[in-house]
């Protein structure tokens, strides 16, 4: 719980350096860059943090660096600004640790209203994984969406390395 509530505060306080985008665009492009710039800027701050943490993880282990950065700074961009706020996911997050079932009950997909809209949110964030996934497909990034779809999964034996150290990654981030 404290790790949530670092994460709160960070979230609140959240902004990217000169440095920070200089390391973006050095990974991403074009089509990848505009993805990423749909999220809030705490997202993208998650995402560049978990991204320079994973190549830390890295360091002294043989992976595909490139593919590690760009799905490190892609992992969330199915949360995007327009359909997640901070409190939607401080809502989910609270949700998911009291009652998962309750949170799958409560998301919904494609609900108006004040209240359809934050079930919505609820759904994006228990989805996001699977949306952003698909985003990446649709510009043909297809091994970075298959990471980004199963960055929340269960590992498995047979997980690549990537996989196993973006998990680590977006978990202390």
């Amino acid at each position: 719980m404290i790790q949530r509530i670092v994460q709160f505060f960070r979230a609140l306080n959240a902004t990217l350096s000169a440095e920070d985008n200089a390391f973006i665009a050095e990974y991403l492009h074009d089509k990848e860059l505009a993805l990423f710039t749909q999220m809030n800027v705490y997202d993208k701050r998650h995402a560049v943090r978990t991204a320079y943490t994973a190549v830390n993880l890295a360091q002294h282990i043989e992976v595909d660096r490139q593919l590690l950065i760009r799905a490190a700074l892609l992992h969330d961009i199915g949360r995007s600004a327009a359909g997640v706020c901070l409190i939607d996911k401080i809502l989910f997050v609270l949700l998911s640790s009291l009652s998962g079932r309750m949170t799958v009950y409560i998301a919904q997909n494609g609900r108006g209203g004040i209240i359809g809209r934050r079930r919505n949110a609820l759904y994006i964030c228990m989805h996001h994984a699977a949306i952003g996934a698909e985003k990446l497909e649709k510009i043909d990034e297809q091994v970075v969406a298959q990471l980004v779809k199963r960055h929340h999964d269960k590992p498995k034996k047979n997980d690549s390395q990537e996989l196993v150290l973006l998990r680590q990654a977006d978990e202390i981030n």
